[in-house]
């Protein structure tokens, strides 16, 4: 069983920067996690409250084409005479993938890639499937990978919705005989799929039923082979 010790490249980052922690930098309090970007440094966070972004200590600006975002930041102050709306310091950021789910009776499967792609952490708020993800990709490499998420119209009902985590890599990953797997990497990634459209009729909150295939681990290393693996999350 051939087998390879992936080193990271991880789209992660520190949840709450060390700088929050410097005496002469005021805030209310600290937060991380996912919102929607709703405008020029202004963002809904999956809670309902809208952040207003009047300091940015990420070294960056979130890209207009950005539709989802993780955050870390310091919420500042309120504004006056507005409801549930903040001024933020932002202390780091990652885009998200952010895609319609793919609805299996309209889609040929085969399309979407039987690659391995790992679920590090789900979470559903704010209407989406939210979720840190591992895949592999070949070192230094410039290709574009595609990452879904299949929804099994036919199988999910009111109690339960089937949605599955699929990866194309085109020839990066260890299920290519011809890759060799020491100039294989691990990539993170944030991905948001909006759930509004496949959800039930009728307002029920079902639970999501999240499959993946990831590699078999061998101690530290994965090998060629896949298997299935899956959790359940609770739609609110």
């Amino acid at each position: 069983m051939k087998a390879f010790v992936p080193k990271v490249i991880s789209a992660l980052f520190v949840a709450m920067s060390l700088i929050s922690c410097l005496p002469d930098r005021e805030y209310l309090y600290t937060d991380t996690g996912m919102c929607t970007r709703i405008g020029f440094d202004r963002l809904q966070t999956d809670a309902g409250a809208i952040y207003n972004i009047t300091e940015n200590d990420s070294g960056a600006n979130i890209p207009d084409s950005v539709k989802r975002v993780m955050i870390s930041c310091d919420v500042t102050s309120e504004v006056p005479g507005k409801t549930n709306e903040y001024n933020i310091r932002l202390i780091d950021f990652r885009s998200a993938l952010c895609k319609e789910p793919v609805i299996a009776s309209f889609t040929p499967v085969d399309t979407l890639g039987t690659d391995g792609i790992r679920v590090a952490q789900a979470w559903v708020s704010g209407g989406y499937l939210n979720s840190f993800l591992y895949v592999t990709m070949k070192r230094n490499s410039d290709t574009a990978h595609s990452i879904n998420v299949l929804f099994d119209d036919i199988k999910s009902n009111s109690d339960t919705l089937y949605l599955t985590m699929r990866h194309n890599a085109y020839g990066e990953s260890p299920e290519n005989p011809e890759q060799d797997l020491n100039y294989l990497v691990l990539a993170g990634v944030y991905a948001s799929f909006p759930l509004n459209g496949v959800m039930p009729v009728g307002g029920s909150s079902p639970i999501v039923h999240l499959e993946w295939d990831w590699y078999i681990e061998d101690g530290a290393s994965i090998t060629r082979e896949k298997a299935t693996q899956s959790g359940n999350l609770k739609v609110e």
